[in-house]
């Protein structure tokens, strides 16, 4: 399945206290963790894969290589983006990167893998029964 090269879409959202480092634990700073940014840029990723998807398939992350650049506070709003750059059989690669109203502040890529969602939660759950 090939998807449409170029093809961006965004999320935004508020930093709110349950994104901070100190609350995630990543880091114990009142600032946006990375976890949390990098979390944006697969949702943006997700949302862009998905309108190519048939009936019962859906997207997984398989790698992420993120720069962090810059901190961000609570309250302020970020934008996560994702271009589709590369669409090769159930492999999708997306440029990715968030902003803030000051700039970029990550970039990076994200590979995603398209799978059938019933079967990949059923290998999933029979891994944990093991």
């Amino acid at each position: 399945m090939d998807m449409q090269v170029g093809k961006l879409c965004q999320v935004s959202a508020r930093v709110e206290k349950s994104m901070l480092a100190s609350s995630i634990g990543s880091g114990d700073v009142d600032v946006c963790a990375t976890p949390a940014m990098i979390a944006l840029m697969e949702r943006a990723a997700l949302q862009c894969a998905s309108e190519y998807l048939k009936d019962g398939e859906t997207t997984v992350g398989a790698q992420m290589e993120v720069a962090h650049i810059s901190a961000v506070p609570a309250g302020a709003e970020v934008t996560a983006t994702a271009e589709i750059i590369k669409s090769e059989g159930k492999k999708v690669l997306f440029k990715v990167f968030c902003e803030d109203a000051n700039g970029i502040i990550g970039k990076g890529t994200h590979l995603r893998l398209v799978v059938n969602r019933d079967r990949f939660e059923e290998r999933a759950m029979n891994k944990r029964a093991r």
